[in-house]
């Protein structure tokens, strides 16, 4: 198993001396993404068709990084240079796959929270609870929310927070969850560009078991840190995204 804790504070490491230049090839990298996206009627089609072999370059340039095998800019151009057809489909695949799986479980998630508010609204507002019940009014389950414009009530404010809290990682862990399988890919392929699309897909979720819950841990880590973010006024975001994606190429130098 992947000590965390050293995980991120050796990619720390070696970012020095290169983070002016990571901060430079993910601005571009997005910046690209973001107008392509822009463009009307097609953006979102031309988005998909880039993103992969985009995915492959700065997978390359993390690679080197984490290898001190000097990191160049011109390595996010990587994937257009060489198997680019296969760098394409293997977005396709992935994004079919984790859409499905991601909805899924993000729909699970949200029955079990339901459920368990259900569970602390019957202990804690009983008659809400026996209201929704047998007349399935669901005004009733807004008693909490209601409690706080009356008066500040501790279980109140709790469950508020509860629910704040459980609703947002029902949205997000779903998809975190689902792509873990295929989270190696694109540096798969920046290794390996004569691998085809399928076989890169498959060689990934070889490599992450018995990884999957360590490597998901780490993604909470990485969440934890980006709702930090905000308090930056986002201008974190230029350190935040190209550090996670070196711990993400670290931890595969790991496991490879």
């Amino acid at each position: 198993m992947i000590k965390l804790r050293d995980l991120l504070s050796e990619s720390l490491v070696l970012m020095k001396g290169y983070w002016l230049q990571a901060i430079a090839v993910f601005f571009v990298f997005n910046l690209i993404i973001a107008l392509v996206q822009a463009i009307p009627g097609i953006g979102g089609f031309l988005s998909l068709l880039i993103t992969g072999p985009f995915s492959v370059g700065v997978s390359l340039y993390c690679v080197k990084l984490v290898n001190d095998n000097f990191p160049k800019f011109e390595d996010l151009l990587f994937g257009f240079q060489f198997n680019l057809g296969n760098n394409i489909l293997a977005y396709f695949i992935i994004i079919p796959i984790v859409a499905v799986v991601g909805i899924l479980l993000m729909i699970l998630f949200l029955l079990i929270n339901f459920a368990v508010f259900l569970l602390i609204i019957s202990v804690v507002y009983t008659q809400s609870y026996e209201a929704f019940v047998g007349t399935m009014e669901w005004e009733a389950l807004l008693t909490p929310f209601k409690s706080l414009s009356i008066g500040i009530a501790a279980e109140s404010i709790m469950l508020v927070l509860f629910c704040i809290l459980s609703f947002c990682f029902s949205f997000i862990l779903p998809w975190i969850i689902a792509y873990i399988p295929f989270a190696m890919t694109f540096f798969i392929m920046a290794e390996d560009t004569s691998i085809d699309a399928w076989d890169a897909v498959q060689k990934s979720w070889k490599m992450m078991k018995g990884y999957k819950f360590n490597f998901f841990v780490l993604n909470l880590i990485l969440l934890l840190l980006l709702a930090l973010i905000p308090f930056t006024l986002f201008i974190g975001l230029l350190w935040y995204i190209p550090f996670s994606y070196v711990v993400t190429a670290n931890y595969y130098e790991k496991i490879k």
